[in-house]
Formats: C-alpha cells, sequence, structure tokens
C-alpha cells in the first residue's frame, strides 16, 4: 500500500478512527470519586446509543477512509458525503452522551464523564473533521447537504457513462 496517496483527511479519518478503536476500549468512560478515592470503568458499549453506536461509526469510517486512500473502494460512491454523515452522526452522539454524563451505578452514585468519554468526543470530531476536507476536496460544498435532489443525484449511482440495457428481442409472431 502506498502511503504517499494518503491526504491530510485521510490521515484524520483513519487516525480517529484508530484512536478510538484502541483507546475507546481501553480509556474508562465513567469515574467516580467518594471519600478520597477514584476508580473509574464502563466502556463504549456501556452506553450503546450513544457511545456504542458513535464507536462503531468512526470505527467504520476509519477502516473504509483507509479502503478507498489504498483503492480497495469502488470511486463510483459519494463516500465524501457518506464520511461526513456518518462521523457527524457520531459527534453528534458523543456530544449527547457527554451532555448526559456518566450512568447510575446504583446505591445513589452517580459515574460521572471518564477521560474515555471525553476522548471518544475528540476522536470523533477529529473524524468528522476529516470527513469535512474530504467532502470539500470531492466538490462538495456545505449547501448541498440541504439540497435534497442533489443528495438523491449523489447516491443514485448514474454517472452518465453507463450504457442503457440492449431493447428486448422482438415477439415471436405466428407466421412461420
Amino acid at each position: 500500500m502506498d502511503f504517499s496517496t494518503f491526504r491530510t483527511s485521510d490521515w484524520l479519518m483513519v487516525g480517529g478512527g484508530a484512536a478510538m478503536l484502541v483507546l475507546g476500549f481501553s480509556l474508562d468512560w465513567t469515574t467516580v470519586s467518594a471519600f478520597g478515592e477514584s476508580a473509574g470503568g464502563d466502556g463504549p458499549f456501556n452506553y450503546f446509543l450513544t457511545g456504542g453506536i458513535a464507536w462503531i461509526l468512526v470505527v467504520a469510517v476509519g477502516v473504509l477512509a483507509f479502503l478507498r486512500a489504498g483503492g480497495r473502494l469502488p470511486e463510483n460512491r459519494p463516500w465524501g458525503i457518506i464520511f461526513l454523515l456518518a462521523a457527524g452522526l457520531a459527534t453528534l452522539l458523543m456530544i449527547i452522551q457527554i451532555i448526559l454524563g456518566g450512568r447510575d451505578l446504583g446505591f445513589g452514585i452517580k459515574g460521572d464523564r471518564g477521560i474515555g468519554m471525553w476522548g471518544a468526543l475528540i476522536w470523533s470530531a477529529i473524524s468528522v473533521a476529516g470527513a469535512f476536507m474530504d467532502f470539500q476536496a470531492s466538490g462538495g460544498d456545505i449547501k448541498d447537504l440541504t439540497n435534497m435532489d442533489k443528495m438523491k443525484q449523489s447516491f443514485s449511482g448514474s454517472d452518465g457513462g453507463d450504457t442503457p440495457p440492449p431493447p428486448p428481442p422482438a415477439a415471436p409472431t405466428g407466421d412461420s
């Protein structure tokens, strides 16, 4: 694989995905402090609807960006829009999770946001920054995201180079 073909946007998406993959699991998403002691735990899938889905999206964007930069994905797909929507949704989910905070641990103990949760927000933001740069580099404009006709056209798969199928054969006549 030729890494010289990787652009800055690719490195941001791959880096955000790699950091989320490794550090998203190894760092604590919840911390608890009581009586001068501090402990941590939890991971992205303890908060599945926000953290777990965000983790999956950011890692998927990183893997797909790596494959695309290496020439392993077809270029006839709107990857810029796909990456931007997936990374943007992941970042939105992480912002919601940060606002919600840690989960209730029972016995009146409430967990607080751990370093893993804050890191996941940062890695999601790095991924969405790379996706936005990639979207702009592919000729996209932020106004394109509000134009549904343009969105449909980019996902239709017709790039004008497709030849139509041949006409069906003539129906047989009874005159043989």
